[in-house]
């Protein structure tokens, strides 16, 4: 046997030997590709059940479509509420109707990173795939965001659903309008913020500055078909007095320097202090400004991505 011929049925031929082999050869297994699968449901599902305690998530693999089955149903409802189907998809929580598009969604957990990504340490190819993220093109025809799990768990599929669950939080003094699932989190946040203000100037100078609040806002994100996550009430966008001095958004920057507005040093852009970063993200909150594509006024409730990102 030849397996060092890739390039045709050779390879395919004796890989799929091989396969069969040990799936027939290892004691005690069994001759069926999805076995393990069948057994073993993703174990990212339990990130979901911890950071999302309110709702319940049963799995059951569908051996007719070869993927997990997730159904869901918020605990805060009556027991005769309809669940609502997602499959797996790899990660993506997709109705059955899309499936066939799986590549055109993005995985619900990515990678948030731990600290500010710097461009000072930027690779040439790093900032050439940031260049190309951020085009036009890919940003109209790129991976969308999928919504489904998320029109689920905050019963936000349509603008008259999202609007009914709107609640008014106050965020150091000022009120904004967010999902009330959202409201404990973020005022929970801005009680820590108070106490840091009360030992730490900058963090007081922070609290402020604040000029505006912005929460909920039934739109797209901007230049692409995902609906934004203000449409359903997890983001706020906090806009400081005086930001005009720094760069705030990425976007505004590259009207300036279309080609090399990712380059922009971090002590040129607005930042809120490390402490308020991290009272966010220890609610929940994941920040704009860890994007490569960044939005440094923009805060948004993830506690999914926190949780993924901590193991």
């Amino acid at each position: 046997m030849h397996i060092t011929d890739v390039s045709g049925r050779k390879f395919h031929a004796v890989f799929t030997l091989i396969f069969i082999y040990i799936l027939t050869a290892v004691p005690g297994s069994k001759a069926d590709a999805f076995t393990f699968r069948k057994q073993h449901e993703p174990k990212e599902l339990e990130i979901f059940r911890k950071s999302y305690p309110y709702t319940v998530f049963t799995a059951e693999y569908d051996e007719e479509l070869a993927d997990w089955k997730i159904h869901i149903s918020a605990a805060d409802k009556d027991d005769d509420s309809p669940e609502s189907i997602l499959y797996w998809s790899s990660g993506r929580m997709l109705p059955e109707s899309e499936l066939k598009n799986s590549e055109s969604f993005k995985p619900l957990l990515y990678y948030y990173p731990e600290e500010t990504p710097d461009p000072a340490h930027f690779t040439e190819a790093e900032i050439d795939r940031i260049r190309k993220l951020s085009s036009d093109d890919s940003r109209r025809n790129g991976a969308a965001e999928p919504p489904f799990f998320f029109d689920v768990i905050y019963d936000c599929a349509s603008r008259g659903a999202a609007e009914r669950h709107l609640a008014g939080a106050v965020f150091l003094g000022r009120k904004v309008s967010v999902h009330e699932k959202v409201k404990a989190p973020l005022e929970a946040v801005s009680a820590k913020i108070r106490v840091l203000a009360e030992k730490d100037g900058n963090i007081k100078t922070f609290a402020d500055s604040i000029s505006r609040l912005d929460g909920y806002y039934w739109r797209a994100v901007r230049d692409t078909d995902s609906r934004s996550f203000h449409s359903i009430g997890l983001a706020i966008d906090i806009l400081p007095k005086g930001w005009g001095n720094k760069v705030i958004y990425w976007d505004w920057q590259k009207q300036n320097d279309p080609e090399n507005w990712m380059m922009t040093p971090l002590s040129s852009r607005w930042i809120p202090p490390q402490a308020v970063i991290s009272a966010f993200e220890s609610e929940g909150f994941i920040w704009g400004g860890k994007w490569e594509v960044w939005d440094n006024m923009h805060f948004e409730y993830h506690p999914e991505l926190i949780m993924y990102n901590s193991y």
